[in-house]
């Protein structure tokens, strides 16, 4: 009895054990088909893909020059410094004024015998042809001298290319011995240092033949000149050849002062001393630059452009600048785009304006220029790039219908960092997942936590 109590009683228990299991199971079943992915989403607009060319320049002056003297002396006060801000017509440095102030005079005393010669050519027109005569002569004169000049010149020039020639020749001699270890670096140096001078040398003689050159036409121009005052002279009253003589010893008298004007070398702009080379003491001459100026606002930035860069790019576009050394972003404006290739870059170059009243902006400083691309103005089906999947070559989104993400297979056009042109399989204004679509399938319920 007691025994069919036990049996009775263990299989009610395996019976109720085998409901609650069941009844388990159909739970976790409906709970399964029934799970919600929480999503966020996005919806198809209508714009335009913007790409951007990446582009690395760098900053240069807006304007720069190398001021030398116009006439040859010595420097005898310089009175700027390095960054030293100078405006237009400030005085730079001065050079000797002696020799040229004692050409003024002269300058001046020929003038007084000019007028004097006037006054008694009045009385004497034979004079004015005298006078007429010694200019030629003496401008014959002047022509030997040329000549002789221009003779000197060209021995300086051979001399100078015999002496450059031997330098070379030294100086590879010596880098064959310096690369095997023959003779130390400072000999190498010396070649080196002295194969510049050469050159240097072979420089300035074959300026010296230029202006020789240029002296003996002077010479000679000056020359059939005096020969045409001689027979207008001859043909006119010596009162006109004096005043033509009083006229001349004027212009010689202004040009006099003028290059005693000169002596003291003003800024001809506004800007920046950017070097000084030269110091009180030293010879300054028309080839050899004493002080450089700078106008740093605005700045330039230089670049250069590929071919296929170049159709993106307008004059008056604005473009995005990043300076890396001063962690500054800035906007501005193409004003310049050459129209030639530069042949060695094989680039186009362009420039950029932008405005630095601070000074902040340094020459050289790496500027990085993000150029947007002239798309098309037509506006196309864009949406965030993240929103795009990959599967076997392939591209997907998943699109909401009610709160049933939908997978579809898209075509992609343009795309930039951010966003990804649609081409295909997409409408305006449909809802697409941007972020949990990795926790989805095709078909998947979703609840939308935030619709942008």
């Amino acid at each position: 009895m007691v025994n069919n109590k036990k049996k009775s009683f263990l299989l009610m228990l395996a019976l109720s054990v085998a409901i609650v299991g069941c009844s388990k199971n159909d739970e976790v079943s409906s709970a399964q088909e029934e799970t919600v992915v929480p999503v966020q989403v996005d919806v198809v607009q209508e714009g335009a893909v913007d790409a951007q060319a990446g582009i690395s320049g760098k900053l240069a002056p807006n304007e720069s020059v190398q001021v030398a003297p116009k006439v040859s002396g010595k420097i005898t006060k310089v009175h700027v410094t390095l960054g030293q801000q100078v405006k237009q017509g400030d005085l730079l440095f001065d050079l000797d004024q002696s020799d040229l102030a004692n050409a003024v005079k002269q300058a001046q005393s020929a003038v007084n015998v000019a007028a004097a010669n006037l006054k008694q050519a009045e009385n004497s027109s034979n004079q004015g042809v005298n006078q007429a005569q010694g200019s030629v002569a003496q401008l014959n004169h002047s022509i030997t001298q040329a000549q002789t000049g221009l003779e000197q010149a060209h021995v300086g020039l051979t001399q100078a290319q015999q002496s450059y020639q031997d330098a070379q020749i030294n100086e590879q001699r010596t880098r064959q011995l310096f690369e095997a270890g023959a003779v130390p670096m400072v000999e190498m140096e010396r070649a080196e240092t002295a194969l510049k001078n050469a050159e240097s040398a072979v420089k300035n003689a074959e300026l010296a033949l230029k202006n020789a050159e240029t002296n003996i036409a002077n010479a000679k121009s000056s020359y059939e000149n005096a020969q045409k005052s001689l027979k207008n002279a001859q043909s006119k009253t010596a009162v006109d050849v004096a005043r033509a003589s009083l006229e001349q010893a004027q212009v010689n008298l202004q040009n006099a002062r003028d290059q005693l004007a000169n002596a003291l070398v003003r800024a001809p702009i506004s800007g920046v001393v950017s070097l000084v080379q030269g110091a009180t003491g030293q010879m300054a001459s028309p080839q050899m630059a004493v002080v450089h100026l700078v106008n740093i606002n605005p700045m330039m930035v230089k670049a250069n452009l590929s071919e296929n860069e170049l159709t993106t790019v307008s004059l008056g576009n604005k473009v995005a600048l990043e300076i890396p050394a001063l962690k500054k972003n800035l906007e501005a404006t193409v004003s310049a785009i050459s129209p030639v290739m530069d042949s060695q870059l094989k680039a186009y170059p362009i420039e950029i304006s932008i405005p630095n009243p601070t000074g902040d902006l340094k020459a050289d400083m790496v500027v990085n220029v993000k150029v947007s691309s002239a798309a098309a103005e037509a506006k196309s089906l864009i949406i965030p790039r993240k929103a795009v999947m990959e599967e076997q070559g392939k591209r997907y989104v998943y699109k909401l219908n009610g709160d049933v993400a939908t997978k579809i297979e898209v075509q992609t056009g343009e795309e930039a960092s951010d966003s990804v042109e649609i081409l295909s399989g997409l409408q305006l204004q449909d809802q697409i997942v941007v972020k949990g679509q990795t926790l989805l399938q095709d078909g998947s319920k979703v609840q939308i936590q935030d619709l942008k």
